[in-house]
């Protein structure tokens, strides 16, 4: 979960993004990888990625409600807020409720990256960004509407299924066993579904690749940190960057 380019400053951290709410604890290589950091690159700034959640008047956006069944459009729609940026179900785009349902059925508290980020702004660490939100929704936005409706029907028949994938992929986290943290996720109805990880990930980790190369040339020591999925199974971001990478132990 942790690794070191060789030959470079650069170092990936695969992180969670959440925890379940129960078990918040971080294993000691986060604190180390901080620590050792002199900057920080982050996926994306969560907070922009809102204006494009919403459909709005653009052509071509096929509403949500037309691809679900009445039974999982109602069902969707109670467990929805109904006021904040999300709200209403009905105008987001397909990719957008495909995304936020899951955390509707979940217990959970911050992870990895907010608490880097509130780390880094009260010791004046400087941070960036592997990729914008016009990116993130764009690669999104790939996701066939017939199969963000499969997604979220497979969703609303077993609504427990994100929580105890979250927690069981939490614990192999944890134990840095990313052989487990990709086993478990594609036993997930979502990532079981290639168009879905080909946008979520693929895509986003051939992107990055090329990124994380231009950071080598550095002098400052440069922690990546992105969800562990992204460092696991094909396509992932260490297939991507053709480099070999070393695990980093405690205290090394």
């Amino acid at each position: 979960m942790y690794l070191h380019i060789p030959g470079t400053t650069v170092r990936l951290l695969g992180s969670m993004h959440l925890f379940p709410a129960a078990s918040r604890r971080t294993p000691p290589w986060v604190d180390e990888a901080y620590d050792w950091a002199e900057t920080l690159v982050f996926e994306s700034d969560p907070p922009t990625i809102l204006p494009f959640l919403k459909a709005g008047s653009a052509g071509g956006v096929p509403r949500l409600h037309a691809l679900l069944s009445a039974d999982a459009w109602t069902q969707l729609q109670a467990a929805w807020p109904t006021e904040g940026p999300l709200a209403p179900l009905a105008d987001l785009r397909p990719w957008a409720a495909l995304i936020v349902a899951p955390t509707l059925f979940q217990q959970l508290v911050e992870g990895v990256e907010p608490r880097m980020l509130r780390w880094a702004l009260a010791h004046g660490k400087p941070f960036e960004y592997l990729e914008t939100a016009g990116e993130v929704a764009d690669a999104l936005e790939s996701i066939p509407p017939d199969v963000v409706a499969a997604a979220l029907a497979a969703l609303m028949k077993d609504v427990g299924e994100p929580q105890r994938t979250l927690e069981r992929i939490y614990a192999a986290w944890l134990e840095g066993d990313l052989a487990a943290v990709h086993r478990i996720a594609v036993e997930s109805p979502m990532f079981a579904l290639p168009e879905i990880r080909r946008a979520i990930l693929d895509t986003r980790n051939r992107l990055w690749a090329e990124r994380v190369k231009n950071l080598f040339p550095r002098a400052q020591r440069t922690l990546v940190v992105m969800g562990a999925l992204h460092l696991c199974g094909p396509g992932n971001l260490v297939e991507c960057l053709a480099r070999p990478v070393q695990p980093v132990f405690e205290s090394e």
